[in-house]
């Protein structure tokens, strides 16, 4: 019996990638029958040896077998009791490692994964394997569709790549409350089979919501019957259609490689409803924010805004995108983990999923360290290394063929090649100079779908969907002669539109993408290139060639001088998309690690002082192979010639430190790629572009102003400095103010040149020399009868408003309250905001995230508020704060509210602050002592030069905010600041503020504390500089046992909070980092006694 049975399920398994698969094809008794046909003959045999040669003779029936008990039997982490009972034998641990190591072997034989890449766990050595190859028991499945429902529910665009990766990190960490251990393990270990598993369980219970059975879904009987259970019990809200699947490539911010020019971009959505084709973003990357905005497709354009790129400059942990006026759907992106650094990206350039394995096919890297940093195993190829932007310094950039490899390593993180024969949809090189409004690329021929041989017999399904997700055809291996590219029979030619084209099939073998498809399309330009002139690039013309049934607005394309791109209507069959047509050019940019700007058609406009201090690269796009050489022209004429540092695909970049000594000699000079400058890419000259600013009958007054094309004025309202800046053209040194900037009080103008195809972007306050205050009188009238009530207070012609709404106003005004020229009154517009603050916490709190408050500010505003010792029980709410490096401080106020910290709210705070978390709340911390000034610490005062570099090193990688490389940053700030005349009075009295707070520690009588303070404390010293961060640290702990209810520790912060507000002020990051662990450290010592108490 056992013979016929391995001949039979042999051919089934061998075409699937999982056990689980297969188990729906096999009758449950049929099973069960084999698995005690073994087990008889295993207790019939004399010797180890033989039970070993027993378990390994019938491979597939053992796998199967085994799989199916765990998947049916398993109930609360009982396998092995119910395996024992079924076979009748001792539950013992020789039977465990005999049964458990033929599991293991018999995989291999059947070249099914065994789970033992990476870091080689999978929960245990035995259970955890065969639980995954049973793709979660039954028992569980509820638990599964649980939490998947709840994060699709809170994510809005969530993909099952996210879903994975989110699950799998949270289970590696403080994990899941409730949800039953293999599915934990299935999710964190599954890689992309899990992946696979979650997008068809999107699909069943958007169908299961919609009152459909799921039944076309290709998932085992058991989900679906578990999956109709869920909805009858706890009820699904349907977010896709019937067999439709998600589309995202529209919708949702992307991570990009632009690998020989800008690097890394956040590619940011078409946004569909944008007025007159405009929108405007807001993008925080860590604990930066900029302003946004898209430009429309042509002027008074319905066309939705188009996609834009926004170069990230350096490493951040991550990026949080939202629209203006939306800022309650924000999406964040995850970008660098510092417990797995290394980035992979497609050939298209998209982000490739982290934590799960790479193609095997070429691939670019991005990790820290240099090429010799990255361990191959296998064989890969390098195919291309390319430069980054000066902010990603210490990081390295390959493009590697790892059709050979089978694993990446790079530090103690590792990644697996994925080797397996998988289904591949591939298409012709995208037509040169087209693109979509969306951003998108155009093939102009079908798709070409490729199933592997080695999985002929297994079961492929091929789904051909609209850009909705809806279902167009379906392909199936089961019932079609015809093969999976038949598909695309059933759309009218020639073909026209997005298409995703997804391929099903074993698990984790399948592929999934989207293409937009114009058949037929062609495109010719004339010249083929189009070079720099003196008004921008040569004239050019496109001409489209188009197919039989296909038609465009217009067919031939003139472009001027000043235009690099033209929109244009083509379609067939009632489906249309308009065109982005951009003939192939040369462009230039310029990037340094404060700055990246976009390729500009037009010479770069640069400024001396600017290059002089971060002289930074300039990039030449020649689009064609080149050796072109930077001449650096003056009055003296062609004075030094700079060679290219790199070139490949006609990108070419210049260092421009090589020019710093001719520039500190000549302030003017041009940058041209011919000898005679007539071909000049970038022009450079001293910053002063007015004397300066008057203001009269509503129009600014720029005397002595240069005459240069894109000057550019941004005005910021003092007396509303929440509102977005007026950005208005100087035009022959005149600005006319908006409407609602007349009479609106005293200004400050930030003058600037904007390229309007490399434009800058919009600072949300201005700072610097480069800002001019412009005295006036007068208030802000706003539609918000609130907002003009605070901006005439602040001209003090009102009282403070009665009531407040929007505390993201008083944040605003009160972190930038020192630039905004209220002379005497600063003090009472201080002291009328904290009073506000203070008596509705929570709102103040929530706001301070999104206000234009400097981040550094954050700290400072919330000490001198008085809100870090503040009780704020009634503030607490059950929905977890959110989490920002900017909004750390305030979300982990009000995540301590209540003393307890939820899950939810603690996996926020470890996305943000690192594992470390999970310690703090249970009263340990490994970097107790990191932070602590020791002799190191003189060392690096009297070297600034190593201090610097130490500081760019432990910064290489972004780290959580509570990591032992950012408590040695900030402290590494104090050794900076320590003269800083804020702290003067700090430093003098710091031995008694020392011993006062060593005092109060003490008092406390928490034990959790007085630990954290003692390790915290100097070796020797006992005044100073270097007590410092013990007196930061206890004051920090004082306050959040004041917040708790210790009014003797609430008492003695009253007294200090000034000193503590200049510290604030001058080592922001070292307050935050220290309230924070304060906080963590004070809610496991009251979250014990409460526990206790309960007992």
């Amino acid at each position: 019996m056992l013979e016929i049975r391995e001949g039979e399920w042999r051919r089934r398994i061998e075409v699937v990638s999982l056990a689980a698969e297969v188990l729906d094809q096999i009758d449950p008794a049929h099973r069960e029958q084999a698995l005690i046909a073994l087990g008889q003959l295993y207790k019939r045999q004399s010797g180890a040896a033989e039970r070993v040669r027993l378990l390994r003779r019938w491979p597939s029936v053992f796998v199967l077998a085994m799989a199916g008990v765990a998947a049916d039997h398993y109930e609360r982490g009982t396998f092995w009791p119910k395996l024992v009972s079924l076979l009748g034998v001792r539950n013992e641990q020789v039977f465990h490692t005999e049964w458990g190591e033929a599991f293991l072997t018999n995989l291999h034989r059947l070249r099914l994964p065994t789970f033992d890449d990476g870091d080689g766990e999978t929960g245990s050595k035995y259970v955890g394997r065969i639980l995954i190859h049973a793709g979660m028991p039954t028992y569980c499945l509820g638990d599964f569709f649980k939490i998947l429902t709840y994060k699709r529910s809170v994510v809005p665009g969530l993909t099952p790549e996210g879903f994975v990766s989110w699950a799998a990190t949270r289970a590696a960490g403080i994990g899941f409350q409730n949800v039953d251990v293999p599915v934990q393990r299935f999710l964190r270990y599954g890689r992309e089979f899990a992946v696979d598993v979650v997008d068809r369980a999107f699909d069943l219970v958007d169908a299961v919501a919609a009152g459909g059975a799921g039944e076309d879904v290709p998932l085992p009987q058991r989900y679906r019957a578990a999956a109709r259970r869920f909805n009858r019990e706890r009820g699904i809200t349907p977010l896709r259609g019937e067999g439709a699947t998600s589309v995202n490539g529209d919708v949702q911010p992307l991570l990009i490689l632009d690998p020989f020019d800008q690097g890394v971009l956040l590619r940011l959505p078409p946004v569909g409803d944008a007025p007159d084709g405009k929108a405007a973003w807001l993008v925080r990357l860590d604990d930066q924010t900029r302003r946004v905005p898209t430009q429309a497709l042509w002027h008074g354009s319905n066309e939705p805004a188009p996609a834009t790129d926004v170069a990230i400059d350096s490493p951040v942990r991550s990026a949080a995108v939202a629209l203006v006026g939306r800022e309650d759907l924000q999406v964040v992106l995850p970008v660098i983990d510092a417990n797995d650094p290394m980035l992979a990206f497609g050939e298209d350039g998209v982000l490739l999923p982290p934590g799960l394995p790479v193609p095997a096919r070429p691939t670019w890297l991005l990790f820290p360290g240099e090429p010799s940093s990255l361990e191959i195993v296998g064989e890969a190829v390098q195919i291309s290394e390319s430069p980054l932007p000066p902010g990603w310094a210490g990081w390295c950039l390959l493009q590697l063929d790892l059709r050979r490899a089978s694993g990446l390593s790079v530090g103690g993180t590792s990644r697996a090649v994925r080797d397996r024969a998988s289904a591949r949809i591939g298409s012709e090189e995208p037509l040169r100079g087209v693109r979509t409004s969306g951003g998108h690329a155009i093939v102009s021929s079908l798709p070409h779908i490729q199933l592997p041989e080695q999985l002929e017999g297994a079961e492929w399904d091929v789904a051909l969907l609209d850009s909705t997700g809806h279902p167009l055809a379906q392909w199936k291996s089961s019932d079609c002669e015809a093969g999976p590219n038949s598909v695309w029979d059933a759309i009218p030619r020639p073909v026209v539109g997005t298409f995703t084209v997804r391929v099903r099939g074993p698990w984790g073998r399948g592929a999934t993408r989207t293409l937009t498809v114009m058949e037929g399309l062609g495109v010719g330009f004339s010249p083929p290139w189009r070079r720099f002139t003196s008004g921008g690039l040569q004239n050019c013309v496109a001409r489209l060639k188009l197919p039989a049934g296909a038609t465009a607005a217009r067919s031939v394309i003139e472009f001027a001088e000043h235009e690099r791109e033209h929109y244009v209507r083509v379609g067939a069959s009632d489906e249309f998309r308009t065109l982005v047509v951009s003939p192939p050019h040369m462009s230039v940019s310029y990037q340094s690690s404060e700055t990246i700007t976009n390729p500009s058609i037009r010479p770069l406009r640069l400024f001396r002082e600017d290059i002089i201090d971060q002289p930074g690269v300039l990039v030449l796009n020649l689009d064609a192979d080149a050796e072109p050489k930077l001449h650096v022209l003056t009055s003296a004429g062609d004075v030094q010639v700079v060679e290219p540092t790199f070139g490949r695909a006609g990108m070419f970049h210049f260092k421009l430190a090589r020019i710093v000594d001719t520039l500190t000699a000549n302030p003017q000079a041009k940058l041209a790629l011919t000898d005679d400058g007539n071909m000049v890419i970038a022009t450079i000259r001293p910053r002063k572009l007015f004397s300066r600013i008057t203001l009269g009958d509503g129009v600014l007054e720029l005397e002595d102003c240069v005459n240069v094309e894109g000057l550019t004025a941004l005005i910021y309202a003092t007396r509303a400095p929440w509102r977005a800046p007026a950005v208005v053209p100087v035009t022959e040194g005149r600005v006319p103010l908006p409407e609602w900037l007349v009479d609106a009080g005293p200004l400050r103008v930030l003058v600037r040149v904007d390229d309007p195809w490399a434009p800058l972007p919009v600072p949300g306050w201005p700072e610097g020399s480069r800002v001019t205050f412009v005295e006036a009188d007068g208030y802000v009238i706003d539609d918000d009868p609130e907002a003009t009530a605070l901006s005439a207070f602040l001209s003090g012609l009102r009282e403070f408003p009665a009531s407040i709404e929007d505390f993201t106003r008083l944040w605003s005004v009160r972190g930038l309250l020192v630039q905004l020229g209220v002379g005497c009154r600063i003090d009472d517009i201080a002291h009328a905001i904290d009073t506000a603050v203070h008596n509705d916490p929570r709102a103040a709190l929530l706001a301070l995230t999104s206000s234009q408050a400097p981040s550094d500010a954050v700290p400072n505003l919330i000490v001198r508020a008085h809100l870090a010792w503040a009780d704020l029980k009634d503030a607490h709410d059950e929905q977890a704060p959110e989490w920002s490096l900017r909004g750390a401080l305030p979300a982990a106020l009000l995540s301590g509210a209540d003393a307890e910290w939820s899950a939810d709210e603690v996996e926020a705070a470890i996305d943000v602050c690192g594992d470390v978390v999970s310690e703090l709340l249970v009263g340990k911390d490994r970097f107790a002592t990191v932070g602590r000034l020791d002799a190191a610490a003189d060392v690096f005062d009297r070297e600034p030069v190593m201090r610097a570099e130490f500081v760019r090193q432990a910064g290489l990688i972004p780290q959580g905010l509570l990591s032992g490389e950012s408590r040695v940053i900030a402290a590494m700030q104090l050794v900076n600041e320590r003269r800083d005349q804020r702290l003067d009075w700090l430093m003098r009295h710091a031995h008694k503020i020392l011993v006062e707070t060593d005092r109060m520690i003490r008092m406390l009588g928490n034990p959790v504390a007085q630990a954290a303070f003692d390790a915290r404390r100097h070796p020797t010293a006992t005044g100073g500089w270097r007590v410092v961060p013990s007196i930061s640290l206890g004051f920090a702990l004082a306050a959040r046992n004041a917040a708790r209810g210790s009014e003797l520790a609430g008492g003695w912060l009253d007294r200090q909070a000034r000193v503590w507000t200049d510290l604030a002020k001058v080592v922001p990051q070292l307050v935050t980092i220290d309230l924070i662990v304060a906080e963590l450290l004070t809610a496991s010592s009251f979250t014990s006694k409460s526990q206790e108490t309960k007992q």
